[in-house]
């Protein structure tokens, strides 16, 4: 990755992934980026978010250099992919495969899992990632991230990178034995801190680690390191390239992903299900339990799982972790084993009574086609 200017100093720089060469420096294709921000009030801590930038290869450095000057003193994030089209819901995706450790009670925990994972990440024959590729940061707080070069894996645009990248960590989750890989961010509009961004709870800044010092470091050095957004400045990282066994294995990946959710009809005649995720479910579960309509949403939720080909167990962890504690667990599991029993199927009409995406009913939305 390369920076000009001012941009180049400022440590949030060199969280922002920079694309490949592009096939045309006449016209270069553009892509998109959501970014967002947080700072403390009186009332709270204020979230911004959806502040997209069509960008290209050309002026991305410039319209990242651009936000960071407008927004000084807030915490800066940016979406963990890139979107090939404006909408990113059915955008194809590209970014770096991602780990998030977390643990609120003992950090040594996360470095623990984050160690044993990046050590698997180098010797197993599913990747051998060279060590100098994997970027290791801490994350403000209580976690720590780890980072790998989407390109080891032979693939930039991707309409379903999101899934491939949940059915790896998932893979890797026997080697995290502490259980604190968080499973929750593999989602397509998942913001991660930049480098260099301000925790608002700690003041402490997001800063990358020396693999070697990844386990070394107690909570109180880890603390002291991260009160400067330059620390780790001087760390350098090998260029991307492709790594073959890693290509390899991202292919039997997307073979899994077509198993777990490829088509099927049932002896009975249940509907075909779906393989992809429509922007007004996408929306209910990002927007989670809301007042007044937890139970239609929730039924919805089981219904559209069951026809994305979840399983029973799947689905049902999904709900669990949707509600979050909202509804008594009896009142979930007796709607839950009503709608995926039931093979119920709920159309636009209803769903856009608690969904407000823009897709919802026009020609062009593919849910609204299926229906």
């Amino acid at each position: 990755m390369f920076y000009q200017g001012q941009l180049a100093n400022h440590p949030a720089a060199a969280e922002v992934k920079t694309p490949t060469m592009p096939e045309s420096m006449v016209q270069p294709k553009p892509f998109y980026v959501e970014f967002g921000r947080n700072k403390p009030t009186k009332e709270g801590n204020m979230f911004i978010r959806n502040e997209y930038r069509e960008v290209n290869w050309m002026n991305f450095h410039q319209h990242c250099f651009d936000y960071i000057q407008k927004n000084p003193g807030w915490g800066l994030y940016a979406t963990a992919f890139q979107y090939s089209t404006s909408d990113p819901y059915t955008a194809d995706l590209r970014g770096d495969f991602y780990l998030d450790f977390d643990d609120e009670d003992d950090i040594k925990k996360a470095q623990e899992d984050a160690l044993r994972i990046i050590q698997h990440l180098t010797i197993s024959p599913n990747y051998r990632i060279p060590a100098n590729m994997i970027k290791v940061f801490f994350s403000g707080k209580k976690g720590i991230h780890v980072t790998v070069p989407y390109q080891c894996f032979g693939v930039e645009w991707h309409p379903h990178l999101d899934r491939m990248y949940r059915i790896m960590a998932e893979e890797l989750m026997p080697f995290a034995p502490n259980q604190t890989l968080d499973m929750k961010v593999y989602e397509r509009r998942r913001l991660f801190r930049l480098r260099g961004s301000q925790h608002p709870s700690t003041g402490s800044y997001k800063v990358p680690m020396e693999l070697k010092n990844l386990l070394a470091l107690s909570e109180v050095n880890i603390q002291q390191i991260s009160k400067n957004p330059n620390y780790g400045s001087w760390i350098k990282y090998d260029k991307p390239r492709v790594i073959q066994e890693a290509a390899r294995y991202f292919k039997e990946v997307e073979h899994k992903f077509v198993q777990r959710f490829k088509k099927t009809f049932s002896k009975s005649g249940e509907a075909q299900t779906i393989d992809f995720d429509p922007p007004c479910y996408e929306e209910m579960i990002d927007n989670g339990p809301v007042k007044g309509a937890r139970n239609h949403i929730a039924c919805m939720l089981v219904a559209f799982w069951r026809q994305r080909g979840r399983s029973e167990q799947e689905a049902w962890d999904m709900l669990i972790e949707w509600n979050n504690g909202s509804l008594p667990e009896r009142e979930l599991q007796t709607l839950f084993r009503s709608n995926f029993k039931g093979h119920y199927v709920y159309g636009c009409n209803t769903i856009k009574t608690y969904a407000s995406c823009p897709a919802t009913c026009r020609e062009d939305c593919k849910f609204y086609k299926s229906n």
